[in-house]
């Protein structure tokens, strides 16, 4: 089995560092698996020559596009591993990462496609209260918050069967985000079994995000389960309920911090609710009067 890690990056030179030195020394504790790192660097400031204690199993490719999905199809083309691994820039893997990733492939032999737990090494707290959860589950439509976009592992071939990434999504792209979840309905759709490893753990600190922040992400929500809705029309009313519960959560918190503030208020300048409720709507009333037209 070999294993490529690919890596989309903008100007992040010390965390890129750090990531890549976690995998050669997850490479390190398995050197009887092989192991290749792809690097995509997009539209960089100034590029530098990143030091690497293994050199032989990294590769670094400047391109002049700005996009997360883009960068990530060009890795996969240029790739050769039998699993690839899609890591952000800021994050890192344990030391026994790669060793978890083979025994549960061998186990799992009927699985193609895993994702597992993201941590923040800072606050020292699972990502979201989902990797809280430390049994392993075979994943439905409504577990896609699961599958996030910097912990998930997809075979060679179920990556390329399905077109790869739709580069209309992701940091840099037309929807800003979204593309890990766009993938995951695309990957249910084609009937392709999702596993949840707890074990499988990735490190990425946790971001305080700016309402802006907020309202692109959410826009890209919106315009990717409008997409996959359209598509994926037996499962209609799961993608209208995802739609229906982030209005009503939103909603709720926003009342809440009205009436009664206090941790409401923490809360609401954290996750910024009404930006969630305009975004996502947004991005469901732009998807369906430009997209449709277009395509």
């Amino acid at each position: 089995m070999r294993i490529s890690f690919i890596i989309a990056s903008v100007d992040r030179d010390q965390q890129l560092q750090q990531c890549i030195a976690s995998i050669e020394r997850a490479h390190e504790y398995r050197s009887d698996i092989a192991v290749e790192i792809l690097v995509v660097i997009q539209k960089s400031k100034s590029p530098k020559v990143i030091s690497m204690p293994h050199p032989d199993i990294v590769s670094i490719y400047y391109i002049d596009e700005l996009g997360l999905s883009v960068s990530r199809n060009y890795a996969i083309a240029k790739s050769t591993g039998d699993y690839l691994v899609f890591i952000d820039d800021d994050a890192a893997v344990g030391e026994d990462f790669i060793d978890i990733l083979s025994n549960t492939v061998l186990k799992y032999d009927n699985v193609k496609v895993f994702c597992g737990k993201l941590f923040d090494p800072v606050q020292n707290r699972p990502f979201s209260h989902l990797f809280y959860n430390n049994e392993g589950k075979i994943l439905g439509r409504y577990d896609y918050k699961y599958f996030m976009g910097s912990a998930h592992v997809l075979s060679r071939d179920v990556v390329i069967g399905i077109g790869g990434y739709d580069e209309r999504f992701g940091v840099g792209s037309l929807y800003y985000g979204s593309e890990e979840s766009d993938i995951f309905f695309r990957l249910k759709a084609s009937n392709e079994k999702v596993l949840y490893v707890p074990e499988l753990v990735f490190h990425h600190p946790i971001i305080n995000a700016a309402p802006r922040y907020v309202y692109n992400y959410a826009y890209a929500v919106g315009a990717m389960l409008t997409k996959n809705c359209i598509n994926d029309k037996a499962f209609f009313f799961i993608y209208c309920w995802i739609v229906i519960e982030i209005a009503i959560k939103a909603s709720i918190r926003i009342l809440q911090k009205v009436l009664l503030g206090g941790i409401y208020n923490d809360k609401d300048e954290r996750y910024h609710y009404s930006s969630l409720i305009k975004g996502t709507f947004k991005g469901i009333y732009d998807f369906l009067s430009k997209e449709l037209k277009v395509h």
